[in-house]
């Protein structure tokens, strides 16, 4: 990771609060399982980048997974919020890392594809939906299908759950992350589609190996 910062700085590119919060995102990243998987995994610019997209879809995959258990059993409202955030960090910190450190191609892998982008944050928006589903039913004592009912309420901005006193910051913070989301994943997508029309993401044998052929230069 040192090496990862040691670029960011070194590049000259962002500086100020940017700078500041680009480091921060890096230094997060230790925390990240998802990162230290990375870490054991072929490289991107590898040939055989397809194990290791194949191993991010399927940790995705096992979030989804968790969070499905937690819904239908019930480890308690402490354990169950511990794990809970600790995906909801997760996610947050890799759509912020895409988003914010995605420029620096020396530190992000170019996406494999704007598909599969797409799925993973849809996955994304349905793994807040079920934690936020755990949450109301922990702390404001809803039934499952109804906590979920009601994140999917405020997720569209379209209704909330009564909460009592303070636990009102859990659907505060719902409305925030949900609101964040947004524009992380509108900032996410306009950005890929940006890399990919440029032609950066891909080199020649990726793009053959979609079907997808690399701009070719006219001269003129």
């Amino acid at each position: 990771m040192g090496k990862e910062i040691k670029t960011l700085w070194d590049k000259g590119r962002v500086h100020g609060l940017e700078l500041i919060v680009d480091t921060l995102l890096l230094v997060f990243t230790y925390l990240s399982i998802s990162f230290w998987l990375r870490t054991v995994l072929p490289s991107p610019h590898n040939k055989r980048r397809i194990v290791r997209d194949n191993a991010i879809d399927a940790y995705c995959f096992a979030q989804l997974v968790v969070l499905s258990l937690l819904l239908v059993g019930q480890c308690g409202p402490i354990v169950d919020s511990l794990i809970a955030g600790y995906i909801i960090f997760e996610i947050y910190l890799s759509l912020l890392n895409i988003v914010f450190i995605g420029k620096f191609r020396e530190i992000n892998a170019p996406p494999a594809s704007v598909e599969r982008s797409i799925l993973l944050l849809l996955l994304n928006i349905v793994q807040v939906i079920l934690t936020f589903g755990i949450l109301y039913r922990d702390w404001l004592g809803l039934s499952r299908l109804d906590g979920i009912f009601k994140a999917i309420l405020v997720l569209g901005t379209v209704g909330y759950p009564d909460a009592p006193g303070s636990l009102v910051l859990i659907v505060a913070l719902q409305v925030f992350l949900d609101v964040l989301l947004f524009v992380l994943v509108l900032s996410s997508f306009v950005g890929q589609l940006g890399l990919f029309s440029n032609g950066n993401p891909r080199s020649g044998a990726e793009a053959s190996n979609t079907g997808l052929k690399p701009p070719q230069r006219t001269r003129g």
